[in-house]
């Protein structure tokens, strides 16, 4: 009896190791079609490794970061390691089996500063892509929640860049295909059907300072000498706002003047129970102001740090993208021209609205799971 008991025990152990090496061997592979440049962390400010993966060669994805916007790949050939390093996972063939929700995610961080010359954009790249929720949020949205605020709602603050419609409002819109993304569904669904739409405070040429001009208020549904922010949040009371300014005032403020206007947009906010999501601003290194755009991203990190909100960092996450992911104009962000949210074909690596959509739902996703929101509103 003794014996049959080891041999059960054994039997059990086995099958358990088995269980485990099977789950541990399950790998995701798949190629390039272009030729990528590997690094050694999830940025192009870690080092560029001497390898370069070309079209066609097989590598396992075994890593990626907090989005999957950058993933660690592997090349093996007659089990030695001949590649290991980072590359945007917009470079790679889509295959079905592969989800960037199944991947671990990496420790390191989304940038390495250290490797950067300049002081202020050390600064910038410092910040996290993806914000992480201060405990202070929560009082925030409990607050918004009590005075009557919808948990599922979001809206958009900003000039034109946040005024098109390819911008979060194609949430709402039937036939997305989040492909590799799909762990950010149950987000997806939890909010589409509730997406800004149009927003009063979301207009072509607004800026922090006309966003409290009531002259800007032309909705029917706002009141005499109401401001377009204070009519949005009072239309729409939202959860969270996804707020966006800077190239427009650059062109019309000091970085002084820029921080006081955000500021107030900001305490505006939070009085109203909604939580601000800032967003740096793309800028092109050739243009005239670019280094004012800096210094206005820099002061959009500070009140981060003041307030305790939410930051995207957009300018970090456009760097690897074609022009920076601007159109030709080099103001706006780069569409993809599709109408719907599209994610199986890596328009995240070319364009920048796709990409900042994806930083938009992927915080939407910190901030549902954080704060325990149900999937079904």
């Amino acid at each position: 009896m003794r014996i049959f008991r080891v041999f059960v025990v054994l039997l059990a152990l086995l099958w358990g190791w088995t269980a485990q090496a099977q789950e541990q061997s399950i790998v995701f592979e798949t190629t390039s079609y272009r030729q990528v440049f590997v690094y050694v962390g999830p940025s192009i400010t870690y080092p560029q490794q001497v390898d370069i993966l070309n079209p066609g060669v097989p590598v396992q994805v075994v890593e990626r970061n907090s989005i999957g916007n950058w993933v660690r790949v592997q090349r093996w050939a007659d089990g030695e390691l001949m590649m290991d390093g980072w590359i945007l996972s917009g470079y790679l063939n889509s295959v079905p089996e592969l989800q960037y929700g199944d991947l671990p995610v990496t420790s390191l961080p989304d940038a390495a500063p250290e490797n950067v010359n300049s002081p202020s954009l050390a600064t910038l790249y410092q910040q996290p892509v993806i914000p992480t929720l201060s405990a202070a949020i929560r009082e925030v949205f409990e607050r918004g929640q009590a005075a009557g605020n919808h948990a599922d709602v979001i809206t958009k603050v900003g000039d034109s860049l946040s005024a098109s419609v390819s911008y979060i409002t194609i949430f709402s819109e039937d036939g997305y295909a989040l492909g590799p993304y799909g762990y950010l569904e149950p987000t997806l669904l939890y909010y589409r059907d509730s997406t800004a739409g149009e927003s009063i405070a979301a207009q072509i040429g607004m800026s922090t300072y006309v966003v409290f001009d009531p002259f800007w208020a032309t909705d029917e549904r706002c009141e005499p000498n109401e401001s377009p922010l204070a009519c949005e949040y009072r239309v729409k009371q939202p959860s969270v706002a996804f707020i966006l300014f800077g190239p427009n005032d650059v062109r019309s403020m000091t970085e002084t003047e820029y921080h006081e206007q955000m500021r107030m947009i900001i305490e505006e906010t939070l009085a109203a129970g909604i939580i601000p999501v800032l967003m740096t601003f793309s800028a092109h290194p050739d243009a005239e102001l670019y280094w004012q755009a800096i210094n206005f991203n820099i002061e959009l990190v500070r009140l981060t740090d003041e307030y305790e909100v939410p930051l995207i960092n957009l300018w970090a996450a456009v760097q690897p993208l074609p022009e920076y992911g601007l159109d030709e104009d080099r103001i706006h962000l780069a569409p993809s021209g599709f109408t719907v949210l599209k994610y199986d074909t890596g328009h995240e690596a070319f364009y920048g609205i796709s990409l900042q959509n994806l930083l938009v739902l992927r915080t939407l996703d910190e901030i549902r799971l954080s704060l325990g929101l149900d999937e079904n509103p």
